[in-house]
């Protein structure tokens, strides 16, 4: 009888030690759908930037591909609204934007950090985490998926 509630009890605790964990977002496999930004980094110095804490509201764009490399995204800005803009990739995933129209009622420092950059993007590439990366002439503007 002790053997069978050693091997319980041994079963028990294998079995316990094996439950699921949180899993990790997979890499997006495109960029369509709605992307927040998280964090902006600087190429030159690495320096890596989030919202500050007493900005409400977020950086929002929902992208909607057209084919396969042309595409328009929508949003906001914690103070503004994004209108309708185009955006085409190419080759080794490159991201032309070369219009960026919205509202301009006077914007946060969070939200200048897309506007100021976004037009300049080269490249796009993706992560585990679901994060989309918009490399930039200057900057590197982070996204997590919605």
């Amino acid at each position: 009888m002790k053997p069978l509630i050693f091997l319980f009890t041994i079963l028990s605790v294998a079995i316990g030690a094996c439950t699921k964990t949180d899993s990790i977002d997979p890499i997006p496999s495109s960029l369509d759908g709605k992307w927040r930004m998280i964090t902006v980094t600087e190429n030159a110095s690495g320096l890596t930037i989030t919202k500050p804490s007493s900005i409400q509201g977020d950086v929002e764009i929902t992208i909607t591909p057209i084919t396969s490399t042309i595409g328009t995204f929508i949003g906001n800005t914690p103070s503004n609204n994004i209108s309708q803009n185009s955006y085409s990739t190419g080759a080794n995933q490159s991201l032309t934007i070369p219009v960026l129209s919205m509202t301009k009622v006077m914007e946060t420092s969070w939200g200048n950090e897309f506007v100021e950059n976004i037009r300049n993007s080269q490249e796009y590439s993706f992560e585990i985490g679901g994060r989309l990366i918009i490399q930039t002439t200057n900057k590197i503007l982070t996204f997590k998926k919605n």
